[in-house]
C-alpha cells in the first residue's frame, strides 16, 4: 500500500497545478481549509490562555500542545498551497495580557482547552466523511488518532489535578 502512495506522490510530483486541482473535491478543500484557520484560532488561544497559567505542569502541557498544533498547521499549509490554495489570515504570533490575571484560574483554562479538543474530534471524522483522496483522508485519520491520544492523556492529566467537574456518583 505504502508503494502505491510513493508512486502517486512521484507522479504528482510533475502534475500542474489546474491537474492538481481535479483530484481534490470542494468538501476536501473546505475541510483542509477550515482545519488550519482552526489551528490558527486554537494556537492563538492557547497562547493568550498560557500567559496566565500558574501551575508549571500545566505550562508544560501547553507547550506540548502547541508543538502538536505547530506540526499540523505546518502539514495543512503544505498540502493547501500544494493545490494552489490561498491560506487564511494567521492571528498575531504574540499576545498581550490586558486582563487581571488573578481572573483566570488554571481550572478554568484547563476546562477551556478540554471543551475545545472535545469539539474538534467530530471536526475531524467529518472530514474524513467529506473525503474522497486518500491522501487527505489519510490526513485527517492522523489527525484524529493524534487528537484522541492527546485527549486521553489531557483527560487524565486533568484527573490528577482535579481540574475536571466530577458528576454525581450514582448510588442505586
Amino acid at each position: 500500500m505504502k508503494i502505491l502512495k510513493y508512486i502517486k506522490d512521484i507522479s504528482e510530483m510533475n502534475e500542474f497545478l489546474r491537474d492538481k486541482q481535479t483530484t481534490i473535491n470542494v468538501s476536501e478543500v473546505y475541510h483542509l481549509w477550515n482545519h488550519l484557520m482552526q489551528r490558527y484560532n486554537v494556537i492563538y488561544i492557547t497562547n493568550l490562555l498560557h500567559n496566565f497559567v500558574k501551575d508549571d505542569d500545566l505550562k508544560l502541557v501547553l507547550n506540548l500542545g502547541n508543538k502538536t498544533l505547530a506540526k499540523h498547521t505546518e502539514l495543512l499549509e503544505k498540502e493547501l498551497l500544494n493545490y494552489g490554495i490561498t491560506l487564511p489570515l494567521r492571528p498575531p504570533k504574540q499576545t498581550q495580557e490586558t486582563v487581571n490575571a488573578e481572573l483566570i484560574s488554571d481550572r478554568h483554562i484547563y476546562r477551556r482547552i478540554l471543551r475545545g479538543i472535545q469539539a474538534f474530534l467530530p471536526v475531524h471524522t467529518m472530514a474524513f466523511i467529506h473525503s474522497t483522496s486518500p491522501k487527505i483522508r489519510d490526513l485527517f485519520i492522523s489527525f484524529m488518532e493524534e487528537e484522541m491520544k492527546i485527549y486521553d492523556k489531557y483527560l487524565e492529566y486533568g484527573k490528577i489535578k482535579d481540574y475536571l467537574i466530577k458528576p454525581p456518583v450514582y448510588r442505586p
